[in-house]
């Protein structure tokens, strides 16, 4: 390299240890996790998109909508779900909030009432909102306490997606296994 080229050479600057690292933006790196564990994503720009969305997943679990259960009335209304099916197929809520650095959705009582994941149908589809990421459970506990004021709901747990199809460890032991669906709805479009 000769005296210019030193001179003009383009070097890229060092990276200072006192500057923050760039993070990666919370529903990106939600979604990464969510996806790599076996969660099914599904964004929604809009309603007819939800709906098309959710129609699909029925189609490919070969189930209808009397198979599917919902104790959210708005949920029941919106899908036009018939709700007299004792041992459903698929359950339908709605979430409190997802959390970016677990990639996992927390639910309480308002959504899976007083059950246990374990007695939740194989195939959960769930509906949240672009509003409803948060960066992790600390977040997500001071958003509830927000949400609900003085009335904070009891039963508050986070489902994992957990992939069969990769070996479990330790960490994943007694996860229970759903196909788990995240329909998000865009709430700034």
């Amino acid at each position: 390299m000769g005296l210019l080229g030193k001179f003009f050479r383009k070097n890229k600057p060092k990276k200072s240890k006192y500057l923050p690292e760039k993070k990666e933006p919370v529903d990106i790196s939600f979604v990464k996790k969510f996806t790599s564990n076996g969660g099914k994503f599904l964004y929604c720009e809009n309603e007819e998109e939800l709906k098309t969305n959710f129609q699909n997943i029925l189609i490919e679990n070969q189930i209808s909508t009397s198979e599917v259960f919902s104790c959210e009335d708005s949920l029941v209304n919106y899908f036009q779900i018939n709700n007299e099916i004792i041992n459903s197929k698929a359950f339908l809520i709605n979430c409190d909030f997802l959390i970016s650095d677990q990639g996992s959705i927390m639910v309480s009582n308002r959504q899976i009432l007083d059950k246990k994941l374990d007695e939740l149908p194989k195939i959960l589809i769930i509906i949240a909102n672009t509003s409803d990421i948060k960066n992790d459970v600390s977040d997500a506990m001071s958003a509830i306490k927000n949400k609900y004021g003085k009335s904070i709901p009891l039963n508050i747990t986070n489902i994992h997606p957990t992939d069969t199809k990769k070996n479990s460890n330790f960490i994943s032991y007694k996860r229970t296994s759903k196909e788990l669906y995240l329909l998000l709805r865009d709430v700034n479009k």
